[in-house]
């Protein structure tokens, strides 16, 4: 994403620390139905959804590797994330101590490649 291309080398380079907060992506990186608040064009939604499905042919949760790919990037101090769901919290520690299927995630991020730094727009137009 633009973010981490270019924001997150900027702040690296300040000194400031970047905490992810959305390892799963509202819920896109995971195989949970998506919320009807999910403001993400089709486009992005389909990749997801598409992902997912190849993530699970190959046995593995969308959800693991988003995971381990948050928390992977050196240049990202902390990933936060909440659950209600303890099995949630359990899953996510053992994730975090197995390595990532880096032949997997080549092919998840070709799948996104189309639609890398697309969006959806919030707020005014000057902060997008």
């Amino acid at each position: 994403t633009r973010f981490a291309d270019e924001t997150v080398p900027y702040l690296k380079a300040k000194g400031v620390g970047v905490m992810n907060a959305g390892p799963f992506s509202a819920r896109l990186l995971t195989n949970a139905p998506l919320p009807a608040w999910l403001k993400e064009p089709e486009a992005v939604k389909a990749a997801a959804r598409r992902a997912a499905e190849h993530c699970a042919k190959r046995g593995v949760d969308i959800a693991k590797l988003a995971l381990q790919f948050s928390i992977a990037n050196p240049d990202i101090t902390t990933t936060i994330s909440g659950s209600a769901n303890p099995n949630n919290i359990r899953n996510w520690a053992r994730w975090a101590a197995e390595p990532i299927d880096q032949q997997l995630l080549a092919e998840v991020l070709d799948i996104f490649r189309p639609v890398k730094d697309l969006g959806h727009k919030e707020g005014l137009p000057e902060n997008n």
